[in-house]
């Protein structure tokens, strides 16, 4: 029940993909990231931390010396995520710091926000942070196991120095015992003697920490913030450059906040940073990274974050400033309206989409041949298409980010709404696609096509940076912070699983066709492009995603290779992934440190003895995910169970049709259970795997409910007219 379609096509699509990924990859010389003009160790840089503030409230009437600083400078938007689900200024200034996530103990993601530490001591006896040992100490248990001083200690043995003024700079300067060597009380009137002490000066300008109801009284607090700024502008030494930075969140609200540079070393233009791979997205790290490289002093430990880059704008003109703005307010806007969606999103849709499949199986269960209204016939063509709209869904998501929707500033339900009818247009557009053409009279054709529309859009996103998955429902969200680029665990159980189920069906129509060699080949093809595009640095720069792909297609192979499934083959397997994984990552391991992506980073922490640390903080990480929701976490394993158990049995509770299609498709049960290899995996070896099962179980269930609809219907039509009245209603 499957239609041949012409090998001479498949060959075809095969060499353009092995030819278009081969071009593709050998044309980038090495990771994209941005160009940077590196200034000279030794050359001034004054970093003022503020808290609370983002690109929103700026604007050139009110609050000008902003304003004048995104005009004549580089800006960008900073995520401030570091502990919790909202920061502290005291969790930014520890994790300046620290170069990681850091900051005190809290009760509950979103703490309120308690004084920052005071400074003791006076310039006789020295300065230090009181309550730096349990600060320090709480920041090392944490899961980044981050080392509170780190940006001093490497200054500590280093010809330069660094100044810090105010108590949160003071954090950020202090060595790992707590001492600041050069410190001083934020002084309009001491303010260019103490700039001018050390190449590097560090200041707290304070923090907006609550949103007055006031308009008038919440511009007050940004001015007077603004006046700091001012004020530390034009004491600063002639020919230093000036970055202000975001280290905090307000109203217990996550966001990402402003990040400017201006100077001799940054043009007016949009800042970049290597961390991130974005132009206008940068982290805390980044700035601990820049000051490390401004002092030209090494960090003691590896850090995340990557020296800030600035690309150039056209001028500095009012115009051009105004353009600026409007792009980064899009970016904040886009990551927090995403934000506060993805729940209310996805509950709604999934909702739907099981009332839908339950009605469905009403109406099944009605039917009669005599009613036209509710034939057996249209009920399958129904669920048909409920299937691909639901399992089409992931990919409109990504494809909805093409339309600026988020550009509405309604409440988030009507965002919702609005992001669920695009979804549902698109979804639509891809169900009708495959509905009709040649593939459509095969009970696996709209299955193998919307798995590969699927696989594509996840794929060429990659290839070209990344873009749609961030700030996307299954993508990356940059207010979480914890990946700003390549492939996403929730995009690869997206992405995973349709690759797995594309070659299972192209494989199964080929060895209808008794062309296994060339059904070997597809799955050869098609899965190493695949594995290529998820692992390679300058893609998906994905570690934990290639442990799991690789022993879900060796399985596969072995299947369609008409292998036995013994120890030995599963044991080769095992080896092809550690191969392909080793390889992958000592080549990255060979860029510059500052080039390397994540297999590059975690061969690091193999050579020096933490691969274990980082192994358990996954698994940790894991748990603690799936231990917070029991109730989901539970539902998700029941259901996995019960799923499980349909593919290994086909035909309990009450399955027949699909066992009768696996029996006409052996190889769909094969690539169900690759799936099931690869997202239990995936799940064990990823620090956000808990969302690998419950997210292949979106794309799988529906696309192959569909898929029994479709044979199920095929069969129906097959089947002998036995009453005349029938005919047209069977």
């Amino acid at each position: 029940m499957i239609r041949r379609h012409p090998l001479k096509a498949l060959v075809a699509v095969l060499m353009l993909l092995i030819g278009a990924l081969a071009w593709s990859y050998t044309t980038r010389d090495s990771v994209p990231v941005p160009r940077t003009v590196n200034p000279a160790p030794g050359e001034s840089l004054v970093v003022v931390g503020v808290g609370g503030i983002s690109w929103d409230d700026v604007s050139a009437q009110k609050t000008p010396v902003l304003w004048g600083l995104l005009r004549d400078g580089a800006a960008a938007s900073v995520s401030v995520k570091t502990l919790h689900l909202t920061t502290c200024p005291t969790d930014g200034w520890a994790t300046l710091s620290a170069g990681e996530a850091a900051g005190p103990e809290a009760d509950g993601e979103r703490p309120a926000c308690t004084p920052l530490p005071e400074v003791v001591g006076n310039e006789a006896s020295g300065f230090s942070v009181a309550g730096f040992d349990a600060l320090a100490s709480a920041s090392r248990e944490n899961a980044f196991e981050a080392r509170l001083g780190l940006l001093g200690d490497s200054f500590a043995t280093h010809p330069s120095c660094t100044s810090a003024i105010g108590p949160g700079a003071a954090i950020a300067a202090a060595t790992s015992d707590g001492k600041v060597e050069h410190y001083a009380p934020f002084d309009p009137q001491t303010l260019v003697s103490v700039l001018a002490q050390c190449p590097i000066s560090i200041v707290d300008a304070g923090a907006i920490l609550t949103t007055l109801p006031d308009p008038a009284a919440q511009l007050g607090q940004v001015s007077a913030i603004e006046k700091r700024i001012a004020q530390v502008r034009d004491a600063m030494p002639t020919g230093a450059d000036l970055i202000v930075v975001g280290l905090a969140d307000r109203d217990q609200q996550e966001r990402l906040r402003i990040l400017t540079a201006t100077g001799p070393h940054y043009a007016p233009g949009i800042l970049a940073s290597a961390s991130t791979r974005m132009r206008g997205i940068a982290q805390i790290s980044d700035v601990t990274a820049t000051i490390l490289q401004r002092g030209g002093a090494r960090p003691v430990e590896p850090i995340g974050g990557r020296a800030l880059s600035a690309i150039a704008s056209p001028n500095n003109s009012e115009s051009t400033a105004a353009d600026k703005l409007t792009a980064l307010t899009d970016i904040d806007l886009k990551a927090d309206a995403m934000h506060s969606i993805v729940v209310p999103f996805l509950v709604l849709w999934l909702s739907v989409t099981l009332i839908a499949f339950v009605v469905l199986w009403i109406r099944w269960k009605r039917a009669r041949p005599w009613r036209a209204s509710q034939t057996r016939e249209r009920v399958l063509h129904q669920v048909r298409l409920v299937g691909l709209l639901a399992a089409g869904m992931p990919a409109a998501t990504f494809l909805a980010n093409l339309v600026p929707w988020w550009r509405w500033s309604p409440p988030s339900w009507v965002l919702v709404a609005l992001l669920s009818i695009l979804v549902l247009v698109i979804s639509g557009v891809i169900a009708a696609a495959c509905l009709h053409g040649p593939w459509s009279s095969s009970a696996l054709g709209p299955l193998a096509l919307l798995s590969a529309v699927t696989a594509s859009v996840i794929g060429v996103d990659l290839l070209t940076g990344s873009h749609l998955q961030m700030s996307s429902i299954f993508g990356l969200q940059p207010l979480v912070g914890g990946r700003f680029y390549g492939m996403g665990n929730v995009a690869f159980a997206l992405y995973g699983s349709a690759v797995l189920l594309l070659c299972a069906a192209m494989a199964h129509a080929l060895l209808r066709r008794s062309a296994r060699r060339l059904a070997v080949l597809a799955v050869i093809v098609l899965g190493g492009a695949a594995l290529a595009v998820d692992v390679l640095p300058a893609w998906g720069a994905d570690f934990g995603g290639p442990i799991a792909l690789v022993p879900a297609l060796g399985f596969l192979f072995m299947r369609v290779a008409g292998m036995r499934v013994s120890v030995r083959n599963l044991a080769l397997v095992g080896v092809a992934a550690a191969v392909v994984i080793t390889l992958v990552s000592y080549l990255d391991w060979r860029r510059p440190e500052q080039y390397r992506s994540h297999p590059g980073r975690f061969l690091q922490t193999v050579l020096d003895g933490d691969a274990f640390t980082v192994l358990s903080r996954k698994l940790a990480a894991n748990l603690e995910l799936a231990s917070a929701f029991p109730i989901l976490t539970g539902a998700v394993v029941v259901l996995v169970a019960f799923l499980l158990v349909i593919v290994v049995q086909p035909g309990r509770f009450g399955t027949d049709p699909f066992a009768r299609l696996v029996d006409e498709a052996p190889l769909l049960r094969d690539g169900l259970l690759s799936v099931v290899i690869m997202c239990v995996i995936g799940f064990l070896t990823n620090d956000s795997g808990a969302a690998i099962p419950p997210v292949g179980i979106v794309l799988t269930v529906p696309l192959v409910v569909s898929a029994v609809a479709h044979f199920m219907s095929i069969e129906r039509a097959k089947e002998p007219v036995r009453r005349r009245r029938d005919r047209h209603h069977v």
